[in-house]
């Protein structure tokens, strides 16, 4: 699959937060929410973004590893 600029910008915004409202993340990348809902489902379906995580915090958690 070949990415342009927009789905690169997309991946790294989606990275740092997954969870962010749609309208938050189209602003941040410079486009409109349809395009980027489109863009990130095309994404998934392609296998690029295979699922959304939680980093865990081990010092808050009190372990020297997380889980």
């Amino acid at each position: 699959m070949k990415l342009d600029t927009l789905d690169l910008k997309i991946l790294a915004e989606l990275q740092l937060d997954c969870k962010q409202p749609l309208e938050a993340l189209a602003e941040k990348v410079g486009s409109s929410k349809s395009p980027v809902w489109s863009r990130i489902k095309r994404l998934k379906e392609a296998g690029v973004i295979l699922r959304e995580v939680a980093i865990l915090n081990a010092e808050a958690l009190n372990q020297g590893e997380t889980f």
